[in-house]
């Protein structure tokens, strides 16, 4: 209970601080004009202006650089406050300026709620600051909504109010407030190390490293150093303003220190993790950085390590810094709470469609509202943001809008999706094209007022479209598919002289074409009808090529029986890989029911006998007990391990059979020498099966009827053909007679697996002198066609 009302207690205390320091930030900005002049002092206590904010008060009240400031309030230069510990004469309420000209002015800079702001000072220092700072506190109120218990996501919402309550503070700061500059200098150098917290944390579940602790708290110790220096300045004197200049260089370094260690850190995991399922995590991440930090980093930071101004204001720069919280974001979110994928490619969609409009619309309201009065451009970019945000937001709400009233409003498009839900529940039934076309024509029929439902056959190799009789219509619908056959596609709506068509299906040379004809209310065909349309067609072309394939086996499988010879080699491989899989769902069915009870039996057993006293007599027979259970996991186990191998096709067709072999030696009598080379060419997993089943039918034949004492093995590749070789000393058969015995010894069913793969099989043994078998497999096995032109590999189940 205490640690929970701890943590309330903390996080209101950070929601009442934060809700304090941006009304405080508010009003500073409204209230207080931006001067934007920096001083600097010559002999004598002279002050000149060094130089100007674009936009500032200053510079839109007729100070230029290089006038003399005489007087602040009505008091020497030196006197004023912000002049002693910043050169910045912010917070003024008039100066006397020496021009260049010897011309004396005062100029007044007056404060209060309905002050002096141009529109470019509060869109730069009040509305782009303060939309990102409510859209960085509501990606941080979701968060903590839905992850306020996750690690991660806590200190993915400090990073997130960090640099939303640094961006809005800058203007303050610019201001020379004490409170905007003391959270400029306390907060952002602590940004780069929220990060890297962040990925501490948030990489825990992948079991990687971001940066180790002792680092991190060596800059924690770094920026604590440096903003402890920057507060003592910011509200004491006890040092003079030659300080500043350090403790600015000193705070430029950190924030810049802080960074390059992340995006090295970035390199380094990226360049670990490339080959792994980490690559795109570090990939999005070490790009996302280089965008939002490059531009600050060369524009506002390296300048003032060296003594130089900044090359451009931070307010622009700044929206860089949009990209890390939308990364990091969606790698907290992802896969998770919404499709993050989905809202950037409707948010690229969406700006890219309301981008030539907003131009417009913001040229004319410019035009209509400002045109007497020559607006500048600032006043031009505000009135286009606003409509470019506006126009962008409302295509979103549009979206939803018509998810939620379209359906209601307009019943035709909502019968459309009722129609595709009911139909791809009767298809679902369907087990003959006849049965196909029913239903895709009684759907039709119930939405569409047309005067034609008929499907047709067009044979490309006859030149002929049936059936079709005499009448015009009918005439010049063939005239017209008959020449255009050679572009027609499953699944397509192709549009006719007298209605549609929709290309459902193809056997061979022959299409099968639904005419769809002219509407009875002679209205073209709109674009909801011929979207369901297509839909249709696609869903018509799965089914039928699906029942094509289906008679088409049936039909193979027929013939097959009806010959009198040995069967085909694919038939055997479909009964073969059916009986592999039935092996597969077996093995998983034991593994995942008898044996996990028989372990958990097992355990309960295991506790029962420690937890309580037990007599000797009758922990004995439990020790028995125990001992039978183990026995039954280990033959369940050897079971699955028989039924279904493990990790076939990764060992490959050698691995595989030392595998075999050397569980086989475990139980049995005789000795197995292997000879094996490397193979240059990889087996299929239906090959590396095939062998492996071989193997073992031999020495569980070997075990049972050869009474051998050594066994030996070959298998190599020789020019495109697997060599098998099985050799042993035992008592050996007649070959004249072994036909008769070999459903007995199981070596049929090898005789019909080498069969299968297209392989030579040959027997060599007489009494007493062993048995030796040769097999010799194609790499590469011939894929003959049915008579309906169909490959015979595509029956086969893997």
């Amino acid at each position: 209970m205490r640690p929970t009302l701890l943590n309330r207690f903390i996080s209101i205390l950070f929601l009442v601080g934060l809700l304090a320091s941006i009304l405080y930030l508010t009003a500073v900005i409204v209230r207080v004009p931006s001067i934007g002049a920096v001083l600097i002092e010559e002999p004598g206590d002279r002050y000149f202006v060094k130089s100007l904010e674009a936009a500032g008060q200053a510079e839109v009240k007729g100070i230029r650089v290089g006038d003399q400031i005489l007087e602040v309030n009505g008091k020497p230069v030196r006197e004023f406050e912000n002049v002693k510990k910043y050169n910045s004469i912010e917070y003024a309420d008039n100066v006397l300026v020496l021009h260049k000209d010897n011309v004396k002015q005062i100029i007044s800079f007056p404060k209060g709620w309905t002050g002096d702001h141009s529109l470019w000072e509060l869109l730069i220092q009040l509305y782009i600051p303060g939309i990102s700072l409510v859209i960085f506190c509501a990606f941080s109120g979701f968060l903590y909504v839905k992850r306020r218990h996750d690690k991660a996501a806590i200190m993915l919402i400090l990073f997130f109010v960090s640099i939303g309550i640094c961006y809005y503070s800058s203007a303050a700061s610019n201001r020379s407030d004490p409170v905007g500059i003391s959270i400029i200098y306390s907060v952002l150098p602590l940004i780069p190390l929220l990060f890297m917290n962040f990925m501490n944390i948030y990489l825990q579940r992948f079991d990687v490293h971001f940066i180790s602790k002792r680092a991190l708290w060596s800059l924690y110790m770094i920026v604590g150093l440096v903003e402890v220096a920057s507060l003592l300045y910011i509200w004491t004197n006890i040092s003079s303003i030659r300080i500043y200049t350090y403790i600015q260089m000193a705070y430029s370094c950190v924030v810049l220190l802080g960074n390059l260690v992340c995006v090295y850190k970035l390199i380094l995991k990226f360049i670990r993790h490339r080959h792994t399922k980490l690559h795109s995590l570090f990939t999005i991440t070490l790009i996302s950085h280089l965008v939002a930090f490059t531009p600050f980093a060369t524009m506002n930071l390296l300048p003032p390590v060296f003594g130089e101004k900044q090359i451009l204001p931070a307010a622009f720069t700044a929206l860089f810094l949009f990209v890390l919280p939308i990364v990091y974001f969606y790698l907290s979110t992802s896969n998770q709470l919404f499709d993050i994928d989905f809202i950037l490619t409707r948010f690229k969609y969406y700006t890219a469609l309301a981008l030539l409009p907003s131009f417009i619309v913001a040229i004319m309201v410019g035009i209509v509202i400002l045109g007497e009065r020559s607006p500048s451009w600032s006043a031009w970019f505000g009135i286009f943001f606003v409509i470019y945000i506006g126009m962008t937001l409302f295509l979103y709400a549009k979206e939803q809008i018509d998810q939620r009233f379209r359906p209601k409003l307009f019943k035709a498009m909502y019968s459309y999706q009722d129609s595709l839900d009911r139909f791809s529940r009767k298809i679902a039934r369907v087990m003959k094209q006849s049965d196909l076309e029913a239903v895709l024509k009684q759907e039709i029929a119930e939405l569409l007022p047309v005067n034609r439902i008929t499907f047709l056959v067009v044979d490309q190799s006859e030149n002929t479209v049936f059936p079709m009789g005499e009448h015009p219509e009918e005439l010049i619908t063939a005239e017209f598919l008959l020449g255009t056959v050679n572009a027609l596609q499953v699944g397509e709506l192709i549009e006719l002289p007298y209605g549609l068509g929709l290309v459902i299906g193809r056997q061979r040379t022959r299409y099968h074409i639904l005419w769809i004809g002219l509407k009875t209310n002679h209205t073209r065909y709109n674009s909801d009808e011929l979207r369901w349309l297509k839909t249709m067609s696609n869903y018509s072309s799965i089914v039928f090529e699906n029942l094509y394939l289906i008679e088409g086996l049936i039909e193979d499988l027929e013939s097959e029986v009806r010959k009198e010879h040995s069967t085909s080699p694919w038939v055997l491989r479909l009964l073969f890989c059916l009986s592999e899989n039935e092996r597969r769902k077996l093995a998983a069915d034991l593994h995942d029911s008898a044996l996990q009870d028989q372990l958990l039996w097992y355990r309960k057993l295991e506790a029962v006998m420690m937890d309580h006293p037990i007599s000797q007599k009758l922990g004995s027979e439990l020790e028995d007990i125990k001992e039978g259970l183990l026995d039954v996991i280990h033959q369940i186990r050897e079971t699955c391990n028989e039924l279904r191998p493990p990790l076939l096709k990764e060992m490959g067709v050698v691995e595989a059979v030392e595998s075999i072999i050397e569980h086989t030696q475990m139980r049995v009598n005789f000795a197995v020498d292997f000879h094996a080379k490397p193979f240059s060419r990889e087996l299929n997993e239906e090959q590396i099966t095939a062998i492996y089943r071989i193997v073992q039918e031999l020495l569980r034949n070997a075990d049972k009827h050869s009474q051998a004492k050594l066994i030996t093995l070959e298998l190599e590749q020789r020019k495109g053909t697997v060599y098998f070789r099985y050799q042993d000393d035992g008592i050996g058969m007649d070959v004249n007679q072994m036909i008769a015995s070999f459903e007995h010894m199981g070596l049929s069913g090898i005789k019909e697996r080498v069969t299968g793969l297209e392989g030579d099989i040959s027997f060599h043994s007489e009494p007493g002198s062993g048995l030796e078998v040769v097999i010799l497999l194609p790499e590469i096995m011939t894929t003959g066609r049915t008579e309906r032109g169909i490959l015979r590999d595509s029956y086969l189940i893997s």
